[in-house]
């Protein structure tokens, strides 16, 4: 996902960019179809800032079900960086240092965000992946047929007895 940054001038410019998400290096397998990327970037100077919305769906196994389900992922995409040949080179030989705007080289025709988009779009994934049509029911509303009401088998009842207070 390239912005073209060479030879825009002062101001703000609309960004629209599709790509297939298969097309992301290293993106999570999760991750279906077109990655949309929608927003502002702005130039002042030497400066440009993207800010924007990535989205992009996502197939899941359901967590309480099993059931594959897909569902859309969104994610606030925003970054900074500077058009700066000298510092450009001092971030590719830093290691472990932290810059709050990505360096340019000056002569970028193209600023590539697929790092930046991935990132934010992988941070966005559920920890818990649950299908919309079980969200907010229990177990036992899931799955009754896995719900006994049986009295409890006799090979355990010496278990009953044991309690753990001092």
């Amino acid at each position: 996902m390239q912005i073209r940054i060479h030879g825009i001038k002062d101001g703000k410019h609309p960004i629209d960019l599709r790509t297939l998400a298969s097309s992301v290096p290293d993106i999570f397998p999760e991750f279906i179809g077109e990655i949309h990327l929608e927003g502002v970037l702005t130039k002042l100077g030497n400066r440009y800032n993207f800010s924007g919305t990535a989205t992009c769906m996502a197939r899941y196994v359901c967590d309480l079900s099993l059931e594959e389900y897909e569902e859309e992922v969104v994610s606030a995409i925003d970054c900074s960086m500077i058009a700066d040949t000298e510092l450009y080179f001092l971030q590719q030989t830093s290691f472990g240092e932290e810059f709050n705007e990505i360096a340019l080289h000056s002569e970028d025709e193209y600023f590539d965000i697929s790092a930046e988009v991935k990132d934010s779009l992988v941070v966005h994934l559920p920890m818990r992946r649950i299908a919309p049509q079980y969200r907010g029911k229990s177990w036992q509303e899931i799955h009754p047929e896995l719900v006994s009401n049986n009295k409890m088998d006799d090979r355990w009842s010496g278990l009953q007895g044991i309690t753990f207070d001092n």
